[in-house]
């Protein structure tokens, strides 16, 4: 190739680079599935969708989200799991039409959800947006989904015992594991948590639980090719992505189906299905 055919290829490249993490990556959905080992001997593993960061707004259209629920229900699930950031901020999405997207998956399977960062309280008060989560929690109940915030229920999935603890986030210093964990008593069957953010593991880890879903970091939201995220939005680095031992227990921290600014590179949403045993 000649120096003008590389001069001339360059603003090419650049925006069929701009393009693809802009308008294909973030609207790649990936559908991952995998097998989590409690020693719990049950009858036959506990199939949870696990879906996190919505984050409805202009760079994540209803009509995206609406596809992702779709998705997630053709995977069967026993029940879905939302582990948080539902909004960006406070006005940039159609909020009756997100609640029917919601109401109609509740209306499919049972489906709980924590809170997370962006949905209200110190740190979104921070940032210009809700002090309060009361309008994300109403918008979620008035879809006929179960919020958990530092709460716990132990429901019968089909026909097997499970604990669900949920709580608060651990960014907006609303996590409060002693209150979570109260009603779990006698943990006699399988207990999973939900937590917005992985960081929050260290508040739960004097805690009996086998499982914990959460969110927050979107995976990276952009892996730089050798260096990873230039932007980690945790702590502990290990818990980025995936499933990982945490104490002789397992954490899984989705992807993320939304983003913020729009962008996503060489880190695709996801929907998760756990195959809970």
């Amino acid at each position: 190739m000649n120096r003008r055919y590389f001069l001339y290829g360059l603003p090419t490249a650049a925006l069929s680079a701009f393009g693809y993490v802009t308008l294909i990556e973030p609207r790649w959905l990936a559908e991952t599935w995998k097998t989590v080992r409690t020693g719990r001997n049950l009858r036959r593993p506990l199939r949870i969708a696990h879906l996190s960061d919505l984050h409805a707004s202009y760079t994540v259209p209803i009509s995206f989200l609406e596809t992702a629920f779709r998705q997630a229900l053709a995977m069967q699930p026993d029940m879905v799991c939302l582990t948080g950031d539902y909004v960006t901020t406070n006005a940039d999405f159609d909020q009756k039409r997100y609640e029917s997207a919601l109401a109609t998956l509740a209306n499919s399977v049972p489906v709980y959800a924590v809170l997370g960062n962006h949905d209200g309280g110190s740190w979104a008060a921070r940032s210009g947006w809700h002090a309060s989560h009361v309008y994300v929690r109403n918008m979620l109940t008035r879809s006929g989904i179960h919020v958990l915030h530092n709460d716990a229920i132990r429901l019968d999935v089909q026909g097997q015992p499970l604990w669900l603890v949920g709580v608060g986030d651990w960014w907006s210093e609303e996590l409060s594991a002693g209150l979570a964990f109260a009603k779990v008593s006698v943990p006699d069957a399988p207990v999973l948590v939900m937590s917005h953010n992985p960081d929050g593991k260290e508040d739960c880890a004097p805690y009996a639980w086998d499982l914990m879903l959460c969110g927050h970091t979107h995976g990276g939201q952009v892996m730089l090719p050798g260096y990873g995220t230039p932007m980690p939005p945790l702590v502990d680095m290990r818990y980025l992505a995936g499933l990982n031992p945490f104490e002789n227990r397992w954490i899984h921290t989705s992807r993320g189906v939304g983003n913020i600014s729009g962008i996503r590179m060489n880190c695709r949403p996801e929907i998760s299905m756990l195959l809970v045993s």
